[in-house]
C-alpha cells in the first residue's frame, strides 16, 4: 500500500510540473471511471468519452490551482459533473421533440453524490478484478466490463466454456475476500444476471 501512496505522490509532483508521465498517470487512473459517472448523466457513452478528455485537459491547464493531490479526484469529479449539466442543457435547447426532452433539473446535488458512490464502487470493482490471477482477470473483464458471454468469452480466449465458468467461480470466491460489501452487492447482481 504505501508503494502505491509513493507512486501517486510522485505522480501528483509530476502532474503539478506539468510533466507528461503526471498527465498520463492520472488520465489512466481516473479516465475510465470519470467516463461510467459522466454516461450516468449523459446516457450516451461516446458524449461521456469526449466529455472526460476535455475536461481532463482543462484540469490539466488549472493544475496549478490544486494545493494538493487529494484534491485531484473532486476537481476532476465537479469539472465532469459541470460540463455534464452544459451538453444536457445544449441537448435539451436542441431536443425537437418533447420525448426527447431532458430535464437538467432532475440532476441535484443527490444525484451527484450517488454516482458518485457507484462510481467509485465501480472503481473497487474494476481494481480488485485487476489483482485477480490473469486468467480470471480477463474472464471477468470480458463478462463484466465488456459484457460477453460466457460462450463469446470461451472463443476469444480460446478456452472449454467449463474452463471460463470455472475461472469465473474461482474469481468470485477470491473477489469476496477483497471487496467491500457494497462492491460485493454489485458483483452479486451482476452474476446473478449473467
Amino acid at each position: 500500500m504505501r508503494i502505491i501512496n509513493n507512486d501517486i505522490a510522485l505522480a501528483w509532483q509530476s502532474f503539478q510540473r506539468g510533466q507528461e508521465e503526471g498527465f498520463t498517470f492520472f488520465v489512466k487512473h481516473y479516465y475510465a471511471f470519470l467516463c461510467f459517472f459522466a454516461n450516468r448523466f449523459v446516457k450516451d457513452k461516446e458524449a461521456a468519452e469526449d466529455i472526460v478528455s476535455e475536461s481532463l485537459l482543462k484540469v490539466w491547464e488549472k493544475r496549478n490551482d490544486l494545493e494538493h493531490g487529494a484534491a485531484l479526484k473532486s476537481y476532476c469529479y465537479t469539472a465532469v459533473r459541470n460540463a455534464c449539466l452544459r451538453w444536457l442543457e445544449v441537448q435539451q435547447r436542441g431536443a425537437e421533440q418533447e420525448r426527447s426532452w431532458i430535464q437538467v433539473e432532475e440532476v441535484t446535488e443527490a444525484c451527484v453524490l450517488e454516482n458518485i458512490i457507484q462510481t467509485e464502487v465501480i472503481e473497487e470493482l474494476y481494481t480488485a478484478i485487476k489483482k485477480l490471477p490473469p486468467q480470471s482477470s480477463m474472464v471477468f473483464t470480458k463478462l463484466y466490463i465488456e459484457g460477453k458471454t460466457v460462450a463469446e468469452t470461451a472463443q476469444e480466449m480460446k478456452l472449454a466454456v467449463s474452463t471460463i465458468k470455472s475461472h469465473k467461480k474461482n474469481g468470485i470466491t477470491l473477489l469476496r475476500s477483497m471487496i467491500s460489501p457494497a462492491a460485493l452487492l454489485i458483483l452479486v447482481i451482476a452474476v446473478q444476471g449473467s
